[in-house]
């Protein structure tokens, strides 16, 4: 599929830009600009919607992409998007949004989806670090042909996606490279730490580094214990558990969507908790998602406890939750 998508970058690129100083693609991370017609708008968000399927419970469901839908004759303002949707169903030829995909796509490439594959994907159409995604389907039926086996492929292009972007955002030049040697330098463990993050608190003899982030209020805590306390289930459970009220002290664990289960940390076997923090015994109650990676590491016969937690009420916070993931994501012991 993909050696396909590549020769059609090719035509677009010649027909719809011809341009080769493309300036970087605009818009948020967590946003999927989808671009139809009203006719069309309730298959393609039914489509969509049974692909993009993660949801962060916040504790209200929140999705990881947001779709917005916009007008054809908006696309050339919507076109350097960084993920990019034009999608037509309805063959009346009244229809905007068909002949929209009829004047993108070249003839051959417009009969061959609306009889075969009617998904397109392609890179950097219009601007740089962009997916764009051209949907010709001729019905409903034929649009959500084989759509079970081509789920997984399009969540990882787009993940992929976001995780190029944001790794440039959060990871650039002005990271905090003082608190990232002082940490190696105490604890021989490794963390990428971006700008605007700082230590709140250091307890070496608890094995605790407590560090934060305001606007919105983020913390990541890293904890570590001798020996391996990741073989059992229950005991994984309940050492979490105590960990939040002994280290952080006025916050714990909330019964309602906690989540245990078996995942990789990088080449490790992990444990990854996840669901609603809370405050204890405070006058304001305050609260909201977290997620936490358990692993052992059997050369300092070590397991490393991994948190990160947010308070942002009322807003979207699982762009944050997954940028704090990808922060995680370069823990790296001696």
């Amino acid at each position: 599929m993909w050696i396909k998508f590549r020769k059609i970058i090719f035509c677009l690129i010649i027909i719809v830009n011809g341009c080769e100083n493309k300036r970087e693609a605009l818009g948020a991370g967590n946003e999927i600009r989808v671009v139809c017609s009203k006719v069309d708008q309730d298959i393609i968000n039914e489509y969509l919607s049974s692909i993009f399927i993660d949801t962060l419970f916040t504790p209200e469901p929140e999705p990881y992409y947001h779709l917005k839908f916009s007008e054809p004759e908006t696309y050339p303002e919507l076109k350097s998007q960084s993920q990019v949707i034009v999608a037509a169903v309805n063959r009346d030829k009244n229809n905007s949004g068909y002949q929209l995909v009829k004047r993108l796509l070249p003839k051959d490439q417009f009969e061959l989806t609306e009889n075969g594959d009617p998904i397109i994907l392609a890179k950097d159409v219009h601007a740089r670090k962009q997916l764009f995604m051209i949907i010709n389907a001729a019905t409903k039926e034929h649009l959500m042909m084989n759509i079970d086996g081509k789920k997984n492929q399009f969540r990882k292009y787009f993940h992929d996606q976001f995780i190029d972007r944001q790794s440039r955002y959060i990871f650039g030049e002005d990271r905090n490279k003082n608190l990232e040697d002082s940490l190696k330098t105490e604890y021989g463990w490794t963390l990428k730490i971006p700008w605007g993050w700082d230590r709140i608190k250091n307890c070496p003899d608890s094995n605790f580094v407590w560090l934060g982030k305001e606007m919105p209020f983020q913390w990541i805590g890293i904890g570590w214990a001798k020996g391996n306390l990741t073989k059992d289930e229950l005991l994984v459970g309940e050492y979490l558990w105590k960990w939040f009220k002994e280290n952080y002290r006025s916050i714990q664990i909330n019964h309602y969507k906690f989540k245990l289960d078996k995942a990789n940390y990088g080449d490790a076997f992990a444990w990854r908790a996840q669901g609603i923090w809370e405050t204890v015994d405070l006058k304001e109650s305050k609260g909201g998602p977290f997620r936490s990676y358990l692993f052992y590491d059997s050369v300092n016969d070590l397991t490393y406890h991994l948190n990160y937690l947010i308070h942002h009420p009322g807003n979207d916070k699982s762009i944050f939750m997954r940028q704090m993931d990808m922060i995680m994501k370069t823990f790296k012991t001696s």
